[in-house]
């Protein structure tokens, strides 16, 4: 008689304690890794998005800079008072200090000197900055043409502009019209952030770099609206360091 084969008895499902904290170990170290991996390119991520953005903002407002002297034209305007007859370019040698270089890096620029307003350039006569600022002098007003009217406004295409630097901003001002009065109230933005030093000169005709314009040579009226041929502006920042620019001015 030949008898039915058994059943082998199925075999019982399951892990060991063993396996399972192994398990748990494995998967706790590749999530740590996941998570820096993932944690170094959020950071990597986020300074690249503030590098550009700060680049951004720094090509912007040096190329606002660069467009307001390029286009400067020999175009005095009156104080708000009416009494006086403003330069059509009034420029100081800057404020703040420049950090020492190497002297071929920037061939006949001053380095590691203190800039402040210049002779004859007093705090009041600096108004288009506000109450705000009217202890702080503007380091350059002058006058620049080329405003954009696409708005068809019963204006002037030349525009009053001033820079000021106030604790570590570089601000632009301007007015909606050429001789304001004390009751025009000045448009200001905040052009640069975080600088150190920004030092200005002029190129006059004869090949001659001057530290303040108008020169104390030039006497009136030649230097109401006498321009220079070109003028340097050097920006130190706290983060990008030393940028230069050498404009020349047209006509």
């Amino acid at each position: 008689m030949i008898m039915p084969a058994r059943k082998a008895p199925a075999a019982i499902g399951g892990f060991t304690l063993v396996e399972v904290l192994v398990a748990l170990l494995i998967l706790a170290i590749m999530s740590a890794l996941g998570y820096g991996t993932y944690r170094e390119a959020r950071i990597s991520a986020e300074r690249t998005e503030e590098s550009l953005k700060r680049s951004r903002e720094i090509e912007f407002g040096m190329r606002i800079m660069v467009q307001d002297f390029a286009e400067m034209v020999p175009r005095p305007v009156r104080d708000p008072l009416g009494e006086t007859r403003l330069p059509a370019l009034r420029g100081t040698t800057g404020a703040g200090t420049l950090s020492s270089i190497d002297s071929s890096s920037s061939p006949g620029s001053n380095s590691g000197m203190t800039f402040n307003s210049g002779p004859g350039f007093s705090s009041s006569s600096s108004s288009n900055f506000g109450s705000s600022s009217t202890t702080i002098a503007s380091l350059v007003d002058l006058t620049r043409a080329g405003w954009s009217n696409t708005a068809g406004m019963q204006r002037s295409t030349l525009q009053r502009v001033s820079y000021q630097l106030l604790n570590d901003v570089v601000k632009r001002s301007y007015q909606t019209v050429l001789d304001p009065t004390q009751n025009n109230v000045p448009i200001v933005q905040d052009l640069l952030t975080g600088v150190k030093a920004i030092q200005f000169r002029y190129l006059d005709g004869n090949q001659h770099w001057q530290n303040q314009w108008p020169p104390a040579t030039l006497m009136l009226p030649e230097s109401l609206w006498t321009r220079p041929v070109a003028v340097e502006i050097i920006v130190e920042f706290k983060d990008w360091g030393r940028i230069r620019r050498l404009i020349e001015v047209a006509g």
